[in-house]
């Protein structure tokens, strides 16, 4: 019998509206009565990912920063890998020479290293054109988005007071319509710090962090520390960052209809797509096997 669900968000239970089905979250809610406990497990970070869950009225755990950090469902921190701080400077330099702003999250928040006009300015030239190439029917404020963006950010004009008050930094994570600038970037981080994982699962997006920042290791912790066993997990995505979770022994493995193939070859089973309630259907499903 089922005992937890881990799902991607983007791509998944978000269709490409940004959007949850109301056939989705009756099914969420229905399992979650029934004791089955639902983890997200997201590239997000955690602030967007609970944004979206509060829209909806759900409350679970989550794992976001593409398994870098835990949350439970009240906001306690569960568990976290951090990029060792003695080598932030190297990859900071790094995304300089490609003259590509950067944010910096930390256990304490989203840092930026800069003025609040310099970050306005990536927003608006960079991040949203970003998202709308990526997401082209989403509808988004922009004025908005980028003063709800500031007001969470901490602004520093030195990496030595950024870190000095930030020792636990999480990822590092840019985005640019500019794909050639961001492929040129992920190349030279593959190339000079081999040793951490460089997650490109948008072409207009780039995140670094620890190597053992993985959706699969974030699975294993979770179970392990609910005594969950694999053969009672089911876990569902779409894209090639959801590798390493799929890819886990004894799960109940379910592709999306919109995964990449590399995908839909590992998985035991497949579902209808984000836009066609491929989530719901496998949600159905187990709780008519409850």
């Amino acid at each position: 019998m089922i005992q937890l669900i881990v799902s991607d968000l983007d791509g998944t239970l978000l269709n490409s509206d940004q959007q949850i089905t109301k056939r989705t979250i009756r099914a969420i809610k229905q399992l979650q009565r029934k004791g089955v406990r639902l983890l997200i497990n997201t590239e997000m970070n955690y602030f967007d990912t609970q944004q979206i869950l509060e829209t909806y009225d759900l409350q679970c755990d989550i794992a976001c920063f593409g398994g870098s950090c835990i949350f439970d469902s009240y906001g306690k921190q569960l568990h976290a890998s951090y990029i060792p701080s003695e080598r932030i400077p190297e990859m900071l330099r790094i995304f300089g020479s490609c003259r590509t702003f950067y944010e910096i999250h930390s256990a304490n928040g989203l840092c930026i290293l800069g003025s609040k006009t310099g970050y306005k300015n990536y927003l608006k030239n960079e991040v949203i054109p970003s998202i709308k190439k990526e997401f082209p029917s989403l509808k988004i404020e922009s004025d908005t988005y980028i003063q709800n963006r500031i007001i969470h950010a901490h602004f520093y004009d030195n990496s030595r007071l950024l870190l000095d008050e930030n020792p636990q930094i999480i990822k590092i994570s840019t985005q640019s319509p500019d794909v050639e600038k961001l492929n040129i970037l992920t190349n030279t981080l593959h190339t000079q710090v081999p040793d951490f994982a460089v997650s490109s699962h948008s072409p207009y997006r780039l995140d670094v962090t620890a190597v053992n920042a993985l959706k699969g290791a974030a699975v294993n912790f979770y179970t392990s520390l609910y005594d969950i066993s694999l053969r009672n997990t089911m876990i569902i995505g779409y894209s090639e960052n959801d590798y390493s979770m799929l890819g886990l022994p004894y799960i109940e493995s379910i592709a999306m209809g919109n995964s990449a193939d590399i995908i839909k070859d590992i998985c035991l089973h497949h579902t209808a797509s984000n836009d066609d309630d491929g989530a719901a259907i496998v949600f159905e499903q187990v709780l008519s096997q409850q």
